[in-house]
């Protein structure tokens, strides 16, 4: 009889498993929504799966998981209460590149980013899906490469970049996403280098370049972004100094983030 009941509990298991495997995917209830277990496939010659997860009458629930179309993957969303969800996204080669929450699909809260290999790129703040407080942006050595002040995703207010030894680079302030007010550049050692003013994202005013021992080397005098006058110190002439400010002195957040998502050909 033990025996027999045994292989009884044996075939149930096995039915259950059967029923499990066999169950349907891909259903709409009665009012046409989503409702079950959906998985969606990429228009590939493998078909490769793009998305697996449940719905109940048209609302995600538990965790979805979303892959690359080469396969492995990218995504993995866990739907909680009250419209909030706890997402991580992965690089190709299965460490995180990001993790924060939805509020109805939109950011929201803290956001950490990382390059792949696991090291911290940025963290962001979001609300209603856009950027909303201090981003900062690090170097490779954990030091903090950039701090960018962000009010419903423009940017606005006071800003920093580093060198990666933590000296100030550049500071200034933004008015809805340009520079505007004061700007600061500084050499590598930490001393003055450039002061000026933008207005509306164009030079105004005067601005003074110094050279490494504090002295200025030559003044500009800007109107709106024109320049009316340029004077040379005593000693210096155009041909000695560098006259303009170059795009690449400029640290660039976005391009930093990107570098470090992607990786940095430095640490192979």
């Amino acid at each position: 009889m033990k025996q027999l009941i045994t292989l009884f509990g044996f075939f149930l298991c096995t039915l259950s498993v059967s029923a499990q495997e066999g169950e349907a995917t891909n259903q709409l209830d009665a009012e046409g929504k989503k409702h079950g277990v959906w998985e969606v496939f990429y228009e590939n010659e493998d078909k490769q799966l793009r998305y697996r997860g449940e719905f109940d009458h048209g609302q995600p629930i538990g965790t979805f998981f979303y892959y690359y179309e080469s396969g492995e993957k990218s995504s993995e969303v866990t739907h909680l209460s009250d419209g909030f969800a706890d997402a991580r996204f992965f690089h190709k080669n299965g460490t995180i590149m990001g993790e924060g929450k939805y509020k109805d699909q939109d950011k929201t809260g803290e956001w950490r980013f990382y390059d792949n290999h696991t090291v911290l790129s940025s963290v962001e703040p979001y609300s209603e899906g856009k950027l909303d407080g201090l981003v900062r942006v690090y170097h490779l050595n954990g030091q903090v490469a950039a701090e960018i002040p962000y009010v419903q995703g423009r940017k606005n207010g006071p800003f920093k970049e580093y060198n990666t030894d933590g000296k100030v680079r550049i500071e200034g302030t933004y008015a809805d996403g340009t520079f505007d007010g004061e700007y600061k550049q500084y050499y590598d050692d930490g001393s003055k280098y450039m002061t000026g003013f933008y207005k509306a994202a164009v030079k105004d005013s005067i601005w003074k370049y110094y050279n490494d021992e504090g002295y200025i080397m030559y003044q500009e005098l800007y109107d709106v972004g024109e320049l009316i006058k340029r004077k040379f110190e005593e000693g210096y002439t155009p041909e000695k100094i560098k006259v303009e400010l170059e795009e690449s002195d400029i640290i660039n957040e976005d391009q930093l983030i990107e570098e470090f998502m992607n990786g940095s050909p430095s640490r192979r």
